[in-house]
Order: structure tokens, then C-alpha cells, then sequence
């Protein structure tokens, strides 16, 4: 049997940030050693289509394992990564009519049976973690009905198995690096990590807007400090990796568990540095010196509301006050600070739009001393199939069950639609003016 895995475009093409394809180099490691694997990193090709075509030409392989790790890139773009998918699929077909495709990833797993419909070539797809069903599915003799987190076809009919229990942390498979060798990745990005590190799978915040719990699980399932830190010591010394992102939800929860794992980093007293989300309530300035002294290096936060009404609507759990002492212990701290904020949320009005801006520019004169502010980045909310949010929206008669959410739908009403880029030319401003030490 012949194996080829694919990792399938999964950011804006030109745009020349390279993230390890770490979901797939773990299942690539599980591939046993009676078949000839082959793989490819469309990401890292300005133009991945010949590279696909040349592989599928060269090893013509029994099975095709597609991961599509996002469905879109976020950021308000209205565009889809299903073209991708689509046209991967229909040359594999086109050129081996007898592989067997099949399809897994994050994406995949927020529209499974949705893309399955969409794209008639695909013969199998996997919902959910893959560690333990993907050598079950990749079997010559697959018994689809015994695969957890399998859809697949029967006279035209999608079928889809229910998911079995969640992998421990601490028995997820190695990375394969050979197969995906770490060293593609560590030239040419100038704001994102290489690497992607787990230190936890799931998530017990359930915010409005968000599918991680749907992903990973509604509670968290936790890695050891020491076998993370392993990882990102082996990756440095054998590959030369020297900053990493955290994958977690929320990289400082729970406390306990973020303390033991800085204090693993500074007993080792790495050469590297590390960024991830962090959640703003437990934020504070003994926090942030361990963080430090462990290798962070950029702090990411995602209150994701400016007011009080967007904070309960999108179940935060957060206040106003917790976001604003958190930017005053990462600006004493002198941390590089990223704040992620959604606009024009359902029920703002003038009163919320006042007090986004009034909360907005507080939190540009606690940073503008320490100049650590180094993005505020708006968005409209995304809505997905499944959300609290979403299925609010569609209680409430604002959203139609009509709306197709495979594409890139945003919630972001006509009255207040010009907010997001006026807050935008707001922050740049500020951000050049506090560089250049002039007063905001």
C-alpha cells in the first residue's frame, strides 16, 4: 500500500507565513512502516498545484489523506479554502480514478458532512481527533462502521460513526520529522511561530462565537509540563527552532498548571521563546514575570468585546476592568501586546458604540508609554454552524436557517459597518505616534 499526505493550503497565497503541519506529522507517524508514505506541504509552494500533480504523478498512491486545518482565513476576507479542497480532490481523482480519498483536520470536522456533499470525490472523511482512528482508517480492508469520527458513503448516502473518546495528552503520537522535516519551516516568517506547540486540548469557556469546545471537548485535557517542554527542547536542538506558538484555547488556564509549566521552562533555561492567548482575568504581574523568565515573548488576548453588552453577549466572563488591568501589567512589563477585538455585535447601538470608544482609548493611554502595543486587531464576529451565537441568531429570527455558514458569513449590520475601519486608522495612528514618542 501507497500513503500520500497532504496538507492543504491553509493561508492567504503570497502571504509567506509558514506554520508546521503538526496535526498531520503526528498521524503521519502512526503509518506503519508495510506502507510507502509520501507527503507534501502545499503551504510552502507560491504555487502548490504542480508540486500536487508531480506527487500524485510519481508515487501514484492507493490512498490520499487531505487535512484541512481552516475552512477560512478569519480576518473578515471572504474567502474560502473549499476551492482548495475541491480542486485537490477532483486531480487526484482525475489522475488515479481508483485512490482512495479521504479527508481530515479541523475544518473538516466543523462541516463534515456538509463538504462531503460538496465534494463527491472525497470517499471518506474523519471528525474529530485522528491519533486513534486514523490507522483504522487507512487499513486495506476498512470496516467503515467500526472507524469513530468516520463519514463515509453507501449508495449515495453519507453516513457518519460517533466519536470516541478523546486521547490522553500525554500519548499523543511524535512528531514525524522526518516526513515533515521542521527545517522548511524556520526561514522566511516575519510575525508568526514556526511551530505549534499542545499543551491542552479542549475548552470549558464557551464563548458565544466559538467552536473549540465542539473540537477538543467541553473540559480541558492536560499535557505534562515536562513532556512539553521535551518537545520544544528537542525541536531546538536537533532542528533550531527558536520561538514556538502555544495551540491551547487559552494558554494561561488553568493557573496551576501554567505556573508548573514556566517553572519547567526555567529550570531547563532554554534558548527560545514562545508566544500564545492568554485570558486576561488571571493576568498578573507575578504571572507575567514568570512568563517571562520562561521565554514569552508576545502575549495575544481576546477579550473580543469592548462593552459590558458585548461581553455577557458573547459570554466572556470577563469584565471591562479585567481587560484593563491586564493591559497595565503587560505594559509595566514592557510585554508585546496583540489585542483581538469583534465589532458591530448583535444589539450595539449608539450607547455601545460611545463606550467602545471610550473603553478602546483607555487601553491606547495605558500602552502608548511603554510603546509594547503592537497590534489591535478588529474583526465582525464569523458565524459558525453549532455556536451559542449562532444559534441565538437563528432563535431570534436574525439569521435564517437558510444561510449557508460552509462560506465565509459575518454578522455586520449596515448602521455600524464603518466602525471597524475607523477604529482601525485610530490604533495606527496611535501606534506611530507612540513609537515616535509623540503624544496620542
Amino acid at each position: 500500500m501507497k500513503i500520500s499526505l497532504v496538507q492543504l493550503p491553509t493561508s492567504h497565497h503570497g502571504a509567506g507565513e509558514k506554520v508546521y503541519p503538526l496535526g498531520l506529522s503526528r498521524l503521519s507517524s502512526l503509518v506503519s512502516a508495510e506502507y510507502t508514505k509520501s507527503a507534501l506541504d502545499m503551504n510552502l509552494f507560491p504555487d502548490p498545484w504542480p508540486e500536487l500533480k508531480k506527487l500524485i504523478e510519481d508515487r501514484r498512491p492507493d490512498i490520499v489523506a487531505f487535512s484541512l486545518r481552516n475552512i477560512d482565513p478569519l480576518a473578515g476576507h471572504l474567502v474560502s479554502y473549499l476551492s482548495s479542497l475541491k480542486t485537490a480532490a477532483a486531480l487526484v481523482r482525475k489522475i488515479l480514478p481508483d485512490s482512495r480519498i479521504m479527508v481530515g483536520g479541523p475544518a473538516f470536522s466543523l462541516f463534515g458532512t456538509r463538504l462531503m456533499e460538496a465534494v463527491s470525490e472525497i470517499d471518506y472523511g474523519l471528525v474529530g481527533e485522528g491519533e486513534r482512528a486514523f490507522p483504522m482508517i487507512i487499513e486495506s480492508d476498512i470496516e467503515p462502521g467500526a472507524v469513530p469520527g468516520m463519514l463515509w458513503r453507501k449508495e449515495g448516502v453519507i453516513h457518519q460513526n460517533p466519536p470516541g473518546p478523546g486521547i490522553s495528552l500525554d500519548e499523543i503520537p511524535p512528531m514525524d520529522r522526518v516526513t515533515f522535516d521542521p527545517a522548511d519551516y524556520t526561514k522566511g516568517n516575519a510575525y508568526v511561530a514556526p511551530v505549534g506547540i499542545e499543551g491542552k486540548r479542549g475548552c470549558d469557556l464557551s464563548c458565544g462565537y466559538c467552536v473549540y469546545p465542539s473540537l477538543g471537548g467541553g473540559r480541558m485535557r492536560l499535557r505534562s509540563p515536562k513532556n512539553i517542554v521535551d518537545e520544544i527542547e528537542s525541536l531546538h536542538r536537533e532542528h533550531g527552532i527558536r520561538l514556538f506558538h502555544f495551540t491551547d484555547a487559552v494558554v494561561n488556564r488553568p493557573v496551576d498548571h501554567f505556573e508548573a509549566l514556566m517553572e519547567e521552562f526555567i529550570r531547563r533555561n532554554l534558548d527560545v521563546g514562545w508566544t500564545g492567548f492568554f485570558r486576561e482575568d488571571t493576568m498578573d504581574a507575578r504571572l507575567a514575570d514568570r512568563a517571562q523568565a520562561a521565554g514569552l515573548v508576545a502575549i495575544y488576548f481576546s477579550a473580543d468585546a469592548l462593552t459590558d453588552h458585548g461581553l455577557k453577549l458573547l459570554g466572556k466572563r470577563l469584565t471591562k476592568q479585567d481587560i484593563l488591568n491586564a493591559a497595565k501589567v503587560t505594559a509595566e512589563s514592557n510585554i508585546l501586546t496583540m489585542c483581538h477585538f469583534l465589532l458591530n455585535l448583535p444589539g450595539d447601538g449608539e450607547a455601545e458604540t460611545i463606550e467602545a470608544w471610550e473603553m478602546l482609548d483607555r487601553l491606547l493611554v495605558i500602552h502608548a508609554g511603554a510603546a509594547n502595543l503592537g497590534a489591535v486587531i478588529f474583526n465582525h464576529v464569523r458565524l459558525y454552524p453549532g455556536a451559542p451565537l449562532t444559534k441565538r441568531l437563528i432563535r431570534s429570527g436574525e439569521l435564517s436557517t437558510d444561510v449557508d455558514l460552509l462560506y465565509p458569513f459575518y454578522y455586520n449590520p449596515g448602521r455600524f459597518s464603518h466602525l471597524l475601519h475607523e477604529m482601525e486608522a485610530h490604533c495606527h495612528r496611535a501606534g506611530v505616534f507612540s513609537r515616535l514618542k509623540i503624544g496620542i
